[in-house]
């Protein structure tokens, strides 16, 4: 194994740590995989594209704000997603008014539609994690959120410090 690789490590504590890490890692990536699976279906389910449900999603949470900055949270073209607002607000999911602070600018939100779109979206996904763990007692299933929250306010710390980026809050994930 190259010098850098955490099995390198020295000390059975150390190299057990690394082993479960690699685990961890692998069953996030099958996670993740199988997550982006399922918004692909409910996406479609609901009429939209993943792209849009992601859009929705953020501003659901954003309550209000630029497509600049959607797009800053995309990591898309600013024309990227602007094109997709423009097809959102045909369908009658957003709604855009001037920036009171800049009129170039516009400010984006979720209409009554939209925020339903949003629940019927949250709803679908929700009764798939719901039946994914069926069978465990609720004291598991209220571990695993709370061991997730902890990983996640962990990670935020590293990519913090990685990539000198603002951490993500609570209400970014909501």
């Amino acid at each position: 194994m190259p010098e850098s690789s955490p099995f390198s490590v020295a000390g059975p504590e150390a190299r057990a740590r690394a082993l479960a890490s690699e685990r961890v890692l692998e069953q996030l990536t099958s996670l993740v995989r199988r997550s982006r699976g399922l918004s692909a279906y409910v996406a479609q389910a609901c009429g939209l594209q993943a792209a849009q449900v992601e859009l929705l999603g953020a501003l659901r949470r954003a309550e209000e704000c630029r497509v600049a900055s959607l797009a800053t949270h995309q990591l898309v073209d600013p024309s990227v997603v602007s094109r997709q607002i423009a097809t959102l607000e045909k369908r009658g999911l957003v709604a855009r008014r001037p920036d009171p602070d800049d009129g170039r600018a516009s400010l984006v939100s979720l209409t009554d539609a939209g925020r339903e779109k949003v629940a019927e979206v949250r709803r679908l996904h929700l009764e798939a994690v719901t039946e994914s763990m069926r069978d465990w007692p609720v004291e598991r299933v209220s571990r695993l959120a709370g061991d997730l929250a902890d990983l996640g306010a962990a990670a935020a710390v590293v990519y913090t410090n990685l990539s000198g980026a603002l951490p993500a809050t609570e209400k970014d994930h909501a």
